[in-house]
């Protein structure tokens, strides 16, 4: 069903490019930052389901629409930007918050964590992967290099992009893990305050990440 050189390839080269922390991954850690690790399951499962979103979208047409609509490409990119932008700005208005709370009381309390409940956190990672039309893109560029054509497409296409589901997803995970780790070493109110700033630093990071990139020339 598929060429076992053509699977290899395509293994290590999506690793590779997983591995390089994108718009996705910025705000995976922003939320392992933000949250702790209580947030690691529910931002990787909004990785997962907007990576297959993301999938399914190119596999069923839109990926070539975005690759000669410049229009339709900015339109979804410019919504991603703004969504993670207002992502950020809450984040850096709840270290404020953070700072006035209390200074003094116990700092594992209710009050001094981070109270977003874990919907929101999947449902804002599914938000910001799903509406970045690069990676939809992308699919639709990446995966077809590595089709047999004298095999079946429809079959090969679906495996490739079911395991770059799974590699994705592992992939946050992995920075979701790690990220959240490292959250859970600050207890204090001060530095809680500068761990959610750094976190919407990472937000604003992603949005601009987001920003920069151009349509693709159709």
């Amino acid at each position: 069903m598929i060429n076992t050189a053509s699977l290899i390839g395509f293994l290590l080269t999506a690793g590779i490019l997983l591995v390089i922390p994108g718009p996705t991954i910025l705000t995976v850690v922003a939320y392992g930052l933000r949250v702790g690790r209580k947030a690691i399951w529910a931002s990787t499962a909004g990785v997962v389901l907007g990576d297959l979103t993301a999938v399914t979208l190119c596999l069923t047409g839109l990926g070539a629409l975005l690759a000669v609509s410049p229009a339709a490409y900015d339109a979804i990119k410019w919504a991603g930007v703004a969504y993670l932008v207002y992502v950020a700005v809450q984040t850096w208005r709840e270290s404020n918050r953070v700072v006035a709370a209390k200074p003094g009381s116990d700092p594992t309390a209710p009050e001094i964590a981070d109270s977003i409940a874990l919907s929101k956190v999947f449902q804002q990672t599914f938000i910001v992967t799903a509406l970045n039309p690069k990676g939809i893109v992308f699919f639709l560029a990446f995966i077809p290099q590595f089709v047999d054509r004298s095999l079946a497409y429809w079959p090969q296409v679906t495996v490739y992009g079911v395991l770059f589901v799974v590699m994705g997803g592992a992939n946050a995970l992995a920075y979701a893990y790690s990220s959240g780790r490292l959250s859970s070493l600050f207890t204090q109110p001060n530095a809680l305050k500068w761990l959610k700033r750094v976190s919407a630093g990472f937000l604003l990071s992603a949005a601009l990440i987001t920003a920069l990139h151009h349509a693709p020339n159709p």
